[in-house]
């Protein structure tokens, strides 16, 4: 049986992309005691080789309209877009919201027997993928380059202002 399920998963793991949309169970922040993270449309971001394993970073895919999460996202609208991608609704990735999972992953059995690719970004989003992707990257570089400059730097000393107590003027 084991075997069994790691050659399926073995199997859609192998042709999975960036720009394909799969089904997964993304965890949220604060759900309640016992709530099962709910199943929802991921899109493959970046497929990362880290040695010989295989990486999915997803984008937290969400059909709300809120201002939440806005600017690096990646929409689909229309709906033959929607068709293309394997949704019922209009739907936006979201990439401030990333995970990097494995293929075996759990949140990757969602029930049934179908492999959890359900369609691809259409190609008229491809090119807001890719820019979202390219800001993600650049926002990490600058951040692991102003972590080498303080490392570098040394541990910074920094006199303490002496704080003296309050003390009441005495009553007239």
């Amino acid at each position: 049986m084991f075997d069994q399920m790691t050659q399926e998963t073995a199997h859609w793991a192998d042709d999975v992309q960036r720009g394909d949309i799969v089904l997964f169970k993304f965890p949220v922040r604060f759900a309640g005691q016992g709530e099962e993270p709910k199943v929802r449309p991921c899109l493959v971001l970046e497929v990362e080789m880290h040695g010989d394993h295989k990486r999915f970073v997803l984008a937290y895919g969400t059909s709300a309209a809120t201002p939440a999460n806005r600017g690096y996202e990646v929409a689909i609208t229309h709906v033959a877009d929607l068709q293309a991608a394997g949704l019922t609704r209009a739907t936006r990735f979201v990439g401030a919201r990333l995970l990097s999972v494995s293929p075996d992953h759990n949140g990757f059995d969602v029930g049934g027997t179908e492999p959890p690719v359900i369609g691809r970004l259409p190609a008229n989003r491809i090119d807001r993928m890719n820019w979202v992707g390219a800001r993600i990257h650049a926002e990490r570089d600058i951040a692991a380059d102003r972590r080498a400059e303080r490392r570098k730097a040394g541990p910074v000393v920094e006199p303490r202002r002496r704080r003296f107590a309050l003390t009441k003027k005495p009553a007239a």
